[in-house]
């Protein structure tokens, strides 16, 4: 979103009159983006997009097999009508005048008694009562450094706001992170920096928030990227060093952090730390692996079945002397000509599927040679 909803909430009839022509077309597009957005938002589900199922409202789960509609179902007209009595049982009534009474005043419930049933109470509002203690972390650190940020141009007219005075501070969070190593430092050391994000005036009268940056989500991660995080750069480097190079799992980094930086970080803050970098990594590192690939004189590839989140998909490997990629996707030539390329001249190395066929320089492995010729003398000796 270009726009927060500070900015929305100071937009009205004046402010667009008070505009120019270019200020107001540049406010119109970025309230275009944002609408367009909005409406993509509004558009997913849980079918075409990676939003999990809970995030439906009840009434678009479909169903209907709840109390609530068992209670509220109307009532069938054939279920009220009256039952036809025995002869046996009117004889009884007319015999006995006494007992009818009697069964009428057990059967029946007094209108003086209390109802005490689960339908007169209040329903429950969801989420934390008021008063109820939170949850958040009880480890604190010294800050080392404040970090301000300052909004540079107008979100209405867009005129810069260099020159003007800083506003007041409207947000922060705390960022922990590891010192730089310089000369005259030796060893790790653990800072906590606090980000502070001002707000300044700008001429025509509107007031411009910094906020922390972020990017858009994506379907093919389950993680966002914003500035907002507890883990700096540097500890988050220093995390994805001791899970990919050390092989520590993340039970394994969490006692480690704990035991040499007397730091606390829970499994999931770990792991969510893990998927970030990957994500925020894979434009740029997935592209040298693959071309360090392709430049290889050597390259293996070999797929196999993969499940994920309970759909068959394939994985993939191709590795070299001193490179290894991994990919999952359909089992295609398509997979194959986007991770090699149309350059790639080396030998290629993998069994007898058909989508190798068209490489121009191709082997097949040994136990793959002696598989398929093996079958082809049992076909003539048979």
């Amino acid at each position: 979103m270009q726009l927060s909803k500070h900015d929305l909430s100071q937009l009205d009839a004046d402010a667009l009159a008070a505009l120019s022509h270019a200020q107001l077309q540049g406010l119109s597009e970025k309230l275009l983006a944002d609408l367009k957005l909005a409406h993509e938002r509004l558009d997913q589900t849980p079918h075409n997009s990676s939003r999990p199922p809970s995030s439906q409202a009840p009434w678009e789960r479909g169903g209907g097999h709840g109390r609530d509609a068992t209670d509220q179902a109307p009532s069938d007209p054939a279920s009220q009508a009256p039952r036809p009595e025995s002869s046996a049982a009117r004889a009884d009534d007319e015999g006995n005048p006494a007992a009818e009474t009697a069964d009428a005043s057990e059967t029946t419930p007094s209108d003086s008694t209390p109802s005490t049933g689960a339908e007169h109470r209040a329903p429950k509002r969801p989420g934390q009562r008021p008063g109820a203690p939170g949850h958040g972390r009880t480890q604190t650190f010294a800050i080392t450094q404040v970090r301000a940020h300052h909004p540079t141009h107008c979100a209405r007219c867009g005129s810069d706001l260099q020159d003007q005075a800083p506003g007041a501070c409207h947000q922060a969070h705390l960022v922990l992170d590891l010192g730089d190593l310089g000369e005259a430092r030796i060893g790790l050391e653990l800072i906590q920096t606090k980000h502070a994000y001002h707000e300044r005036t700008c001429g025509c009268g509107h007031v411009t928030r910094a906020e922390p940056g972020h990017t858009p989500a994506d379907e093919a991660w389950g993680v966002a990227l914003s500035e907002r995080h507890l883990v700096g750069p540097r500890l988050l480097s220093f995390i994805c060093a001791l899970s990919s190079r050390m092989h520590l799992s993340r039970r394994r980094i969490q006692e480690f952090l704990g035991d040499w930086l007397n730091l606390a970080l829970s499994i999931a803050t770990i792991n969510q730390c893990l998927h970030e970098a990957a994500r925020a990594l894979e434009p740029v590192v997935e592209e040298q692996l693959l071309q360090q690939a392709r430049d290889s004189g050597l390259l293996h590839a070999d797929e196999t079945s993969w499940f994920e989140a309970g759909k068959l998909v394939w994985l993939w490997v191709f590795t070299s002397a001193t490179t290894t990629v991994f990919t999952i996707g359909a089992r295609s030539k398509a997979v194959l000509t986007r991770m090699l390329g149309p350059l790639f001249n080396g030998w290629l190395m993998s069994d007898g599927y058909w989508a190798y066929s068209n490489s121009r320089r191709k082997n097949i492995c040994f136990r793959n040679n002696k598989l398929a010729l093996s079958r082809k003398k049992s076909f003539v000796n048979f």
